[in-house]
């Protein structure tokens, strides 16, 4: 008889949707559900269980839905929203999945799932809005710490063991399109916020070469500080982009530059500027080529003049983005191994498989657990 379907719950304070927070951690929750369930031909189902103000439930692709719990109340960070319907929630899952462990959300959600003796793995995005459950441990409520980096790894401090699972890109939609339009600009990609370095990149971007900014403005000082660096320059802010529209973007692209820095242009500093890059990855499969600053997770994900570029001073991306310009052999063979890079180790559904690994595991060892001590 085949096995059941085995059902896991994403818990996660935001969720990726126009009407939440769309960043790369809110995409990682959706994309990492959909190759597991890809990966094991439906062997898993994923409900993705998050906040709002209204309850809502839809389905989101065969075997990922997304289920929207009122929230208990308004709170200031929406990392620390949580529902008193939580624990009803999940009594029915077999396995819960904490998205923002750091946050008050992921705290109650480690919690709820303990108390219910639920096999439960937690994964960080870099949204730290609660250091309470980690002064207090709450990590080893969990069987399993999920990184996507050996960076992500090292920043985690619990007796908990830590599982690295890297990429979760979807190399099906993020594809090179044919035929392809003409590449002619310098493209970023991503949120517009000052630890992401965009005005180093506009700093560095020598004059003549086309670049496009796309991302929402979330800090708008930053946001007008980048558009007076862009005063005599040929920049274009594009803020209201759609998946399709910037999958197009990728394709018209020598380059997509994530210039994220450790110290902003503010002095302020960040231990965790990138846990990964999703949308180095994302450019990659689009056979565009990834340009990085060396810092945190980033280097893990390129390699140095075969699938994209690493970056320490701002002279060095000038130079780099002056010859991708200028040597359209090179952007061609180094976007096709950055792709080749994406379907063979970074894909969600790679990733994907890796997951229901470790979840089997998880639950083969939990039913041993529970069969002894009936016994």
């Amino acid at each position: 008889m085949a096995d059941a379907t085995r059902k896991v719950a994403f818990l996660t304070p935001l969720y990726f949707d126009e009407a939440s927070c769309i960043g790369g951690g809110e995409r990682y929750a959706t994309n990492m559900a959909t190759g597991l369930v890809e990966a094991t031909g439906g062997r898993y189902e994923v409900e993705l269980i998050s906040y709002g103000v209204s309850p809502a439930r839809r389905v989101l692709r065969p075997g990922v839905s997304l289920r929207v719990l009122p929230v208990a109340r308004r709170p200031s960070d929406p990392l620390d929203a949580v529902s008193w319907e939580l624990p009803s929630a999940i009594a029915d899952a077999d396995l819960v999945h904490v998205h923002m462990a750091f946050s008050r959300s992921g705290e109650f959600g480690l919690l709820a799932a303990r108390q219910q003796r639920k096999v439960v793995c937690a994964s960080d995005h870099g949204g730290h809005s609660s250091w309470l459950g980690a002064s207090l441990g709450s990590l080893e409520l969990a069987d399993r710490i999920v990184a996507y980096s050996s960076f992500g790894e090292s920043l985690f401090r619990t007796p908990t063991p830590v599982v690295v699972i890297r990429g979760g890109v979807d190399a099906e939609r993020f594809a090179p399109p044919e035929p392809r339009p003409r590449r002619d600009r310098v493209l970023y990609v991503g949120r517009l916020l000052a630890h992401k370095g965009i005005d180093r990149l506009i700093r560095a971007l020598p004059q003549g070469l086309p670049l496009t900014v796309c991302g929402r403005p979330y800090d708008p000082a930053y946001f007008a500080l980048l558009r007076d660096l862009a005063t005599g320059k040929d920049v274009t802010f594009v803020t209201d982009a759609d998946d399709d529209d910037v999958r197009d973007l990728y394709a018209r692209a020598w380059c997509n530059v994530l210039p994220s820095v450790h110290v902003d242009c503010y002095g302020r500093r960040y231990r965790a500027p990138e846990l990964m890059g999703l949308t180095l990855l994302e450019a990659m499969s689009c056979e565009t080529v990834p340009i990085a600053s060396r810092v945190a997770a980033m280097p893990e994900f390129i390699q140095p003049y075969q699938s994209g570029y690493l970056f320490d001073t701002p002279d060095e991306l000038t130079a780099l983005l002056l010859r991708l310009a200028n040597e359209p052999e090179t952007v061609e063979r180094i976007g096709r191994e950055a792709r080749r890079q994406v379907l063979r180790a970074f894909d969600l559904k790679v990733a994907g498989a890796k997951l229901a690994g470790l979840y089997d595991e998880l639950l083969s060892a939990s039913t041993l657990s529970r069969g002894t001590i009936a016994s």
